[in-house]
């Protein structure tokens, strides 16, 4: 919860920076692209977080890797951040920053996770059911693939899940077989 409360503020501090700056499109591709970093490689996050990697040497590593994709502003901030010793946050600021932007923005995103991929006319569909939820903010959506669910979907919008997947209403009947009531 501290961690969240702390990148939190964080990303604060550097979207009103970017929107004062007028570079808030650009300081929104660098933190995708330090949040697919970190996401990706999991030897560097766990650099990130290490206590034995000194503070000189992860400034060193991320000046090698980030200072020549992102703009000034975004490694001077990443800068402050190692110097503040707050780099083992780096991922969570990205996200914060990121949902932040979409807030600013109206952007709503949502999720939908399919057993298989959606053609584009399915895919079309969806888009057009979600604009319809979401009103008049703009809808991005991520799909998913996850056979577990056997078949049918689950859509994430808005802190909300509708789990129509075929896994799901298996599971229900199981719970219902089980904690049948029925008395001989």
């Amino acid at each position: 919860m501290k961690e969240t409360r702390v990148a939190l503020r964080y990303a604060k501090s550097l979207i009103s920076l970017a929107e004062e700056r007028n570079i808030l499109e650009q300081v929104k591709e660098d933190m995708q692209t330090v949040l697919s970093v970190c996401e990706e490689n999991a030897d560097f996050t766990d650099m990130l977080k290490s206590p034995i990697v000194k503070a000189d040497k992860k400034r060193a590593i991320l000046n090698a890797i980030f200072a020549k994709e992102v703009c000034d502003l975004s490694i001077a901030f990443i800068n402050i951040v190692v110097e503040k010793r707050r780099e083992s946050i780096l991922a969570s600021i990205a996200t914060s920053f990121m949902d932040l932007y979409n807030e600013l923005k109206n952007i709503v995103k949502a999720t939908v996770v399919t057993a298989i991929t959606m053609s584009e006319d399915i895919k079309t569909q969806v888009l057009a059911q979600l604009k319809l939820v979401a009103g008049d903010s703009e809808v991005l959506l991520e799909e998913r693939v996850d056979e577990t669910i056997i078949g049918g979907f689950v859509l994430r919008i808005s802190g909300r899940e509708f789990n129509a997947s075929i896994a799901n209403k298996l599971q229900t009947l199981k719970r219902d077989f089980v904690s049948n009531p029925y008395i001989k």
